[in-house]
């Protein structure tokens, strides 16, 4: 089996160091980004130096000044990050035609037999791909290089504290990583390793040193290529062809506490339509709809449903999450956030020579409202239900 070399491009703390971009005088400052209206928002990004101020992501803002930290907060721009994501993404393709996005900060980049083209070592290419992102795009990224997807994810994270880069040369991947705890491997999530933990495999040279039948018999074929990646050998090769999402989401703090049912109502359908407007953009229908509801505490409680066909239409989408919303409430709770989920996506209309294609039903009122929208501005049209 050939072996791959490819690398993991990560960016460091990406929202913030895109508000960075705008502002450089935010560098060497203590700054979070934030989702969510006023104090009522959720830490999802923070400077080193946040970081070093005891805040914590995912905490709270009105904990994080209660606990009186002088640092600076400022609200999520989700457009801004998207252009600054492109480009980053765009540096990493001019580098190798192969270039999969894995999220708006992270990318894997096929790099076999570049050294060739660009007569350098693997490492310098990296180091060049660094400087790079940095000169064109001004954002500090991390990368990890590898012979496989696992291991470059691996690199990446030890390359955050390794002056940005990382690598694991093929003869001396269990040298470079082979002590550390499964429980850092991507993929591995809790029950997995309480099972593993059971059969008394702790680290990473545990596991690779197992015989293929158990591995197998305990985890399945994921369990066999997660073996074979952690070996070195690419199992799951780069893939540079865009992907549409599985599901859809879009949830947001509201403005302040409430138990007001109507109130819960009326962001829910904000939502839906944004989330539907998403979906319309890469032709997209839904077969399944789900809401979440967050509590004051934190709690969250949610449920799905199957509609009866696939669709995009908002008017469909909306009838079964309001009559999920309708299950979900409970009055007398305090509630901060609620939220749709788009699942079970259908981007694929065309008819099946051996299987009979899902029923979509498209909607050309919601499609003409998506015009209007790109022409003349986000909601400018509302939608009144009954």
């Amino acid at each position: 089996m050939k072996r791959r070399v490819i690398c993991l491009v990560d960016c460091d703390a990406f929202f913030v160091s895109c508000e960075r971009v705008d502002n450089p005088a935010l560098r060497g400052q203590p700054v979070c980004v934030t989702t969510g209206a006023g104090s009522r928002g959720i830490v999802v990004s923070r400077s080193k130096e946040a970081k070093a101020l005891g805040i914590k992501m995912g905490e709270p803002l009105f904990k994080v000044r209660e606990r009186g930290i002088d640092a600076v907060f400022l609200p999520a721009r989700h457009d801004r990050y998207a252009e600054i994501s492109a480009q980053v993404m765009a540096v990493l393709q001019s580098f190798s035609p192969e270039v999969e996005k894995v999220s708006i900060d992270e990318a894997y980049v096929e790099l076999t037999s570049l050294n060739r083209v660009y007569q350098k070592s693997y490492g310098e290419i990296i180091a060049e791909m660094r400087r790079t992102v940095w000169n064109q795009a001004g954002v500090p990224v991390s990368i990890g290089l590898a012979t496989s997807k696992t291991l470059a994810k691996l690199a990446s994270d030890k390359a955050k504290k390794n002056n940005g880069i990382f690598v694991i040369p093929p003869d001396r991947i269990l040298e470079k990583i082979g002590n550390l705890p499964l429980e850092e491997v991507c993929g591995i999530g809790r029950r997995h390793n309480r099972h593993l933990r059971f059969l008394g495999i702790f680290t990473i040279n545990d596991y690779v040193r197992q015989d293929d039948g158990l591995l197998r018999q305990a985890f399945g074929s994921c369990g066999l290529n997660l073996k074979y990646e952690l070996s070195g050998f690419c199992v799951s090769p780069v893939d540079g062809r865009p992907q549409a999402p599985k599901s859809i989401q879009d949830t947001s703090a509201l403005g302040c506490f409430t138990q007001d049912k109507s109130i819960l109502r009326a962001a829910l359908l904000g939502h839906i339509h944004h989330a539907c407007r998403k979906m319309r953009r890469r032709n997209g229908f839904c077969g399944t709809a789900g809401v979440l509801l967050r509590t004051k505490d934190f709690r969250v409680v949610s449920a799905r449903q199957k509609l009866p066909f696939y669709t995009n239409a908002e008017k469909d989408i909306a009838a079964a999450g309001l009559t999920l919303l309708d299950r979900l409430y409970q009055g007398g709770i305090v509630y901060r956030s609620t939220g749709i989920a788009l699942e079970e996506l259908n981007y694929d209309q065309q008819p099946s020579l051996f299987a009979e294609a899902p029923a979509c039903r498209d909607s050309p009122l919601s499609r003409a409202l998506d015009e209007l929208e790109s022409k003349f501005g986000r909601d400018i049209v509302k939608i009144g239900w009954v």
